[in-house]
């Protein structure tokens, strides 16, 4: 009998600070991929999104004169772009998508973390609906977030505000709600919604409405949770069970169609502690981009949907945008995930973007967020455009280049956005002047760079101030051309959804 020793590799021969630098090294590189592929999503979207906000996004100044200031942190590790327009959507635009997933993710986290930390817990549900290939995304998310979504919150037995109901028992602090959009190649448009619920904790009451035709000063709520607890087990089952056939029955009552089913149609996940509150995602749902994979969290879940990965086939909508980007550069088919053609695949994106146009994708309940600190009740379009905005806002550390409006139309016009920052920032880190880099770029790819200086920051003050004296802002879009362009859009919706169904699932109008 032979024995056969077993062989096990010795220690690494790198050091520590060298393992540290090549982990920082495939980071960086995720992270270039990462932006790359997102402005390839962006370009398409410049020539063929049905919406003139992105058509403009990140691709000229916003005021002629003033131009753009490029900043460059001093370790070169963040480049921000002050005075370029940005259209700030969540829904349809790949790189003020990931600004602004990014943000929401933090907050989320922020909240749900907290909220475990101090006793409390949260329950995680994802609701769904039944959904076919001839069933438009506009209906399908109608019924789901108008219809029944806000009648869930506001009825049934839980929601009384009587001593001793449900809901006081539960503790219901609030809940963070978002959408989520998928399609698949077989059944269609799938939005379904993601919701986090807190529970375990003891607030003020909240004042009592006045009953109308009574004025007097609003009273401020302080949200604060003033205590927590662990809800009873048996309280979680009544609660699971209320919500489960609440669900069923509204989006029954809203479209038979849609009916859910009684397994799939609901799905609770209770979380208890920070461990679970932190790795939770990574068991809902693959991600995919993420640095460490035990960095994926509920608040991720809740709001990174840029970097999840669809599951059973169906393709998220970046996923859409992303591979028409590719096929259209000429890529072949079969190498790219996903599925569909250049033509099935305008159609599907042109309904998106127009169904999901200003509709609200995130939403926090009253006080949640000033509750944890991270925000305050405002409505979350603005709180996205002030994440969007945030890219402006540098330290006085910041390295500046001035970028004249005509330089950065040929940038945009180069499709060279993401290779003028990594210059600036790669000069940076190995201690170089960024302005030289960006002109030596900018002569590789054909383009003038005498609209490049470096800029001082009371230099860079003094222009924004006097673009602001100047009135230089967005020109205000007069009724006639709005009501143009809503007619135009509506007419756009119409074309895609009988696109979709004549080209993708051919089904019978």
């Amino acid at each position: 009998m032979v024995v056969r020793e077993e062989s096990f590799p010795g220690p690494s021969p790198k050091t520590p600070a060298e393992l540290a630098a090549e982990a920082a090294a495939a980071a960086e590189q995720r992270r270039r991929e990462r932006e790359r592929k997102n402005y390839s999503g962006l370009y398409f979207q410049w020539d063929h999104s049905k919406l003139k906000s992105i058509r403009g996004c990140r691709r000229s100044a916003r005021d002629e004169s003033a131009g753009v200031t490029l900043t460059v942190s001093a370790d070169g590790q963040q480049v921000g772009r002050k005075g370029l327009n940005r259209c700030a959507s969540v829904w349809a635009c790949p790189v003020c998508e990931a600004v602004i997933r990014g943000q929401r993710a933090t907050d989320a986290d922020k909240a749900i973390t907290e909220h475990v930390r101090r006793g409390g817990m949260v329950l995680f549900v994802t609701f769904t609906v039944r959904h076919w290939s001839n069933h438009d995304l506009e209906d399908l998310i109608r019924v789901q977030v108008r219809e029944v979504w806000k009648g869930l919150l506001q009825g049934r037995k839980w929601a009384r505000s009587e001593a001793g109901n449900l809901r006081n028992r539960l503790g219901v602090v609030g809940t963070i709600r978002v959408i989520e959009v998928t399609v698949g190649q077989i059944n269609g448009w799938h939005p379904h919604l993601h919701v986090a619920v807190l529970l375990g904790g003891r607030q003020d009451p909240k004042p009592v409405k006045l009953k109308k035709g009574f004025h007097g000063p609003r009273q401020q709520w302080d949200p604060t949770v003033r205590e927590y607890f662990r809800p009873a087990a048996k309280d979680l089952d009544a609660f699971e069970a209320e919500w489960k056939a609440a669900w069923i029955a509204g989006v029954t009552a809203a479209n038979p169609d849609f009916r859910p089913s009684a397994r799939d149609g609901v799905d609770f996940k209770r979380v208890y502690t920070v461990k679970d509150a932190k790795a939770i995602g990574k068991y809902i749902s693959k991600v995919q981009g993420t640095d460490v994979a035990s960095d994926w969290s509920v608040g991720a879940e809740l709001a990174r949907g840029d970097v999840k990965q669809a599951r059973g086939g169906n393709m998220k909508a970046m996923d859409i945008l992303f591979r028409l980007a590719a096929l259209r550069g000429g890529q072949v088919a079969d190498d790219l995930p996903g599925w569909g053609s250049i033509e099935q695949l305008l159609a599907l994106w042109a309904e998106y973007e127009l169904t999901t146009k200003g509709g609200q994708n995130m939403a926090w309940s009253e006080g949640l967020k000033r509750a944890y600190d991270v925000g305050t009740d405002d409505d979350q379009d603005a709180a996205d455009r002030q994440a969007v905005d945030a890219e402006d806002v540098g330290t006085a550390l910041d390295h500046l280049v001035h970028l004249s409006a005509r330089t950065q139309l040929e940038i945009g016009r180069k499709r060279v956005i993401v290779e003028v920052s990594d210059a600036a920032r790669d000069a940076v880190k190995r201690d170089e002047d960024p302005v030289i880099a960006v002109r030596a770029l900018l002569a590789l790819v054909g383009i003038d760079s005498m609209g490049v200086w470096a800029l001082s920051a009371d230099e860079d003050e003094a222009k924004w101030t006097a673009a602001a004296q100047n009135g230089a802002a967005h020109s205000v879009e007069t009724d006639d051309a709005r009501a143009k362009r809503r007619t135009q859009e509506a007419t756009d919706l119409r074309t895609a959804r009988t696109d979709r169904k004549r080209l993708v699932w051919k089904t019978q109008e």
